[in-house]
């Protein structure tokens, strides 16, 4: 039997956000978070009460410790992170605006411990006893060293019988749409299931039409399993070789977007393991997403039984 259920790998930063709605610029004082993408998703799951292990490579100081704990705390296990010495933590800082000024974010993860990792630094032996692998397309962004990282564990997943998830998660601070999408194509090809903004599939890889008419054409280029697409209020859509379901998403309120994403990844994927249906992994993922942007904060700090009463209350629309 594997023993975890999930086995993610990334980079988390430490979060720097001035009490809303100052700017950085006048602000005296900064609260302090944590937020990294892959990181985001295993405590999702880990709360939903799954056996997670999220690796990574961390500076040995307080902000490494700092990072390690508070994951630790939510039962994400941490044993086999990469400690490294005299090197840094990255940073990002969050300035939420009202109406009509948007969210901003500066990033601060040059050279990070993470940027860093080498493919033979990592405990592959956790890899192997997963029965998910969950990357992101952020990783490979950081250096050539981690693009061989991800690309090492998605084939010995693959190789250890694991069901691959990507998220193609795609940030333009980082590298261009030409770099990112000739680099993240052949992840997708290795991955079972694809997560992708539709956004992101237009800018990376200049897919036309609706979603719905490039959903089936995409799978079958890349070869995947079920290729799902969020479209933000419009809801979310899976592709697979039964068709195509969709599923509207729910009205929120929202607090803090961050994080939403890689909430509705962890949804998606409890529901999969639970073995649920496309379309109630769809719901799934919708619930806790919207969940998710209830709490200032990247982290879905939410319960199986709150994702639940929502998905009693409040009916999404489902289409095959």
């Amino acid at each position: 039997m594997a023993g975890y259920d999930v086995v993610t790998l990334g980079e988390t930063m430490i979060r720097l956000s001035p009490p809303v709605p100052q700017r950085l610029e006048q602000a005296s004082v900064l609260e302090i978070n944590i937020g990294g993408a892959e990181s985001n998703v295993a405590v999702a799951l880990a709360r939903l009460g799954f056996k997670v292990a999220w690796l990574s490579r961390l500076p040995d100081n307080a902000w490494g410790r700092r990072i390690a704990a508070t994951l630790r705390a939510q039962n994400v296990d941490v044993s086999s992170l990469i400690w490294a010495k005299g090197e840094r933590v990255g940073t990002y800082f969050v300035e939420y605006g009202r109406q009509p000024r948007p969210i901003h974010v500066l990033y601060d993860r040059a050279n990070s411990a993470m940027s860093r990792m080498r493919a033979e630094e990592v405990p592959w032996g956790v890899v192997e006893q997963a029965r998910v692998v969950h990357c992101t397309g952020i990783t490979p962004a950081l250096s050539t060293s981690c693009a061989e990282v991800v690309e090492a564990m998605m084939q010995r997943g693959k190789a250890a019988g694991a069901l691959l998830s990507f998220d193609v998660n795609y940030r333009a601070l980082l590298w261009s749409p030409a770099e990112a999408g000739r680099a993240l194509e052949p992840y997708c090809r290795l991955a079972d299931i694809v997560f992708a903004a539709w956004r992101d599939l237009v800018t990376l890889f200049g897919t036309q039409g609706t979603p719905e008419q490039a959903a089936p054409i995409l799978r079958a280029r890349w070869g995947c399993e079920t290729l799902v697409i969020t479209l933000g209020d419009a809801g979310s859509l899976a592709c697979d070789a039964q068709g195509i379901v969709q599923a509207d998403a729910y009205p929120v309120e929202i607090v803090d977007r961050l994080g939403a994403g890689d909430a509705f990844d962890a949804g998606f994927l409890a529901a999969r393991l639970w073995g649920r249906s496309p379309a109630e992994c769809l719901r799934y993922g919708a619930a806790l997403s919207a969940l998710c942007m209830t709490i200032p904060s990247d982290l879905a700090l939410v319960t199986a039984e709150e994702v639940e009463a929502l998905l009693t209350q409040g009916e999404t629309r489902i289409q095959r």
